[in-house]
């Protein structure tokens, strides 16, 4: 199993294979139990009709029997033969043959009298006559009027005997009793029209004692089944491999039996299942062929994307797919190779952008004259100007040696309040060299003073303002001040970090207001100042930073500095919106 999970293609074969077996095993069960059951139907609707037909014509067999009875029973001939007048046996006969002639094919009649046959329509032999205290005679006698049924002793075997039917004709004890013989011959000859060669028919009586036994049933294996059954409580057809109907002929008292064969056994189902067997092994086959070439054509621009993807990791980022598809691969790798090329060109962007600010900051430690040797060089100053008490020259050299330690310094961020105070050091700076011409003003809430910005970054703004602006101004000034606002959310800001620096003096000019609304830093080579702080902003936080400049109306600049307001150094990533 981990073999199979350590491939795709792998996996989609096992899929198939096993979804494929799982078909074709469940839709060959399926389809041999609903034929099963269909042929099963087929076989019980058709069984229903033929026990049915059977009943009927047993039904008519022993209506006809009734019927005949009946006439005997009305006829005056016949009624008086059996106390008045004997004598004409011709006529009785003849009366006793002409009601009985419906049913003298399958059946013969006996008149008794008193234990004795009077009258008999069997013709060759002599007539079999019952005791007066058998059964049946007893019985018709205790139900004057009413047809009662028995076997005949004398011919009952195992295999069934004669069906007996018997009626006294008159309440009167002294009237003779009608009984009619019909042979199990006569009833199979009957039952087996309506019979196939494999049935068979059990007529019995209500505690299933067999009057005949035909077809299949007549070895008594049947009847005995179903009276061991029930006599011990199970169900009547239990252990039978056969199909048995039970039910009663009409109202007569009797049970007709109904033995059809399995319409599926064993073997047949078991037939069945060695086709399912076999259908599953050329399944195995053709499944095998069609699941590899189906795992084949999904699994090879897996392998292929995973080649590729293989390739850009390892960094040649020149990989593309080429899939001759029309489906989803197709789109998966058109979007791979959209991807790879927009990483491709990120990548050359930041490599440009790396090389900017490194050729910025080069710039930066250029212009600043070997600051190691000039900070310990205006230390040394520092101490001689306070030795020779002369306190402008210490402020000079310890200004200049604050900015020169911060430009030093290998962190590239700082807050905000050690920003001001590295501008503080460079106005001090300043009105030294111009004689206090201008004052600095810095109105920046405290809650804004930990702000993390990058370094170097209000100084040189400080510095424009101060060369460019305030020139040819005798009380010149400068206002530092800085609010937090909201940022633009849908756009992912959060909040922003605004920094104003305002002058009285003659104001920026036009061109140089489009220069920085363009923003375009090739035409601010010629500002150093202002072109290295545009630039490492929008390095660090993006293109939507930077700075703006507006004229006042009551003269002079505002320059705005807009930075993410935060309080911890981004990581430096270059920014590439």
């Amino acid at each position: 199993m981990y073999v199979i999970r350590q491939s795709f293609k792998r996996q989609l074969f096992f899929i198939f294979l096993v979804v494929t077996l799982m078909l074709v095993i469940i839709s060959g069960v399926v389809t041999v139990q609903a034929f099963q059951a269909r042929v099963e139907a087929d076989y019980a609707k058709e069984d229903a009709t033929q026990e049915l037909a059977i009943r009927n014509n047993i039904l008519d067999m022993l209506t006809k029997s009734d019927e005949s009875i009946d006439k005997i029973s009305e006829d005056e001939t016949l009624i008086n033969a059996f106390t008045i007048n004997r004598d004409n046996n011709q006529v009785i006969y003849s009366a006793l043959y002409e009601d009985t002639s419906a049913i003298r094919e399958y059946a013969t009649v006996d008149l008794y009298s008193k234990g004795n046959i009077l009258f008999s329509t069997q013709t060759g032999l002599t007539p079999v006559t019952l005791p007066e205290n058998f059964s049946i005679l007893r019985e018709a006698s205790e139900h004057p009027g009413k047809t009662v049924f028995a076997n005949d002793p004398k011919t009952t075997t195992s295999e069934g005997g004669t069906l007996l039917m018997a009626r006294q004709l008159t309440s009167d004890s002294s009237a003779g009793v009608v009984v009619v013989r019909i042979n199990q011959e006569g009833i199979e000859k009957i039952v087996s029209s309506e019979m196939n060669a494999k049935d068979g028919f059990v007529l019995t009586n209500s505690f299933f004692r067999p009057f005949c036994q035909v077809g299949t049933a007549k070895d008594g294996k049947i009847i005995s089944y179903i009276r061991n059954n029930l006599m011990t409580k199970n169900l009547y057809n239990e252990g039978l491999q056969s199909n048995v109907y039970i039910n009663d002929i009409g109202s007569t008292g009797l049970v007709g039996i109904y033995v059809t064969p399995k319409a599926l056994d064993e073997s047949a189902t078991e037939t069945g299942y060695q086709i399912i067997a076999i259908m599953a092994i050329v399944s195995i086959l053709v499944c095998l062929l069609a699941a590899n070439r189906m795992s084949e054509y999904f699994s090879k621009p897996i392998t292929v994307l995973a080649k590729a993807m293989k390739q850009f990791r390892k960094g040649d980022f020149n990989t593309k797919l080429e899939l001759n598809r029309q489906d989803e691969f197709e789109q998966l790798a058109t979007g791979f190779n959209k991807m790879t090329t927009q990483l491709k060109d990120t990548m050359e962007e930041r490599v440009a952008a790396e090389r900017k600010i490194n050729e910025t900051r080069i710039a930066m430690m250029q212009s600043q004259l070997n600051p190691h040797f000039l900070y310990n060089t205006l230390d040394t100053i520092k101490w001689v100007a306070k030795a020779n008490q002369v306190p402008e020259v210490a402020t000079l050299s310890s200004s200049l040696a604050s900015i020169l330690r911060m430009s030093i310094s290998t962190q590239h961020f700082c807050t905000l309040e050690a920003e001001l105070k590295l501008v503080e050091k460079y106005c001090d700076i300043q009105k030294i060299r111009f004689d206090d011409f201008f004052n600095l003003i810095i109105n920046v809430p405290e809650e804004l003073m930990d702000a993390v910005v990058p370094k170097l970054i209000l100084q040189p703004l400080v510095e424009n303002a101060i060369i460019h602006g305030l020139e040819d101004r005798d009380e010149g000034r400068l206002y530092i001040s800085a609010e937090a606002v909201e940022g633009d959310f849908e756009a992912g800001e959060t909040q922003l970090l605004k920094i104003y620096i305002e002058d009285n003096g003659k104001g920026i000019s036009d061109e140089m207001i489009e220069i920085l609304e363009a923003d375009d830093p090739s035409k601010l080579e010629g500002h150093l100042g202002l072109n290295n702080v545009n630039t490492i902003i929008k390095l660090y936080y993006g293109k939507d930073y930077g700075i703006t400049a507006r004229r006042l109306d009551v003269g002079g600049t505002m320059m705005c500095m807009v930075l993410p307001l935060s309080k911890k150094a981004p990581d430096e990533d270059i920014k590439n919106d």
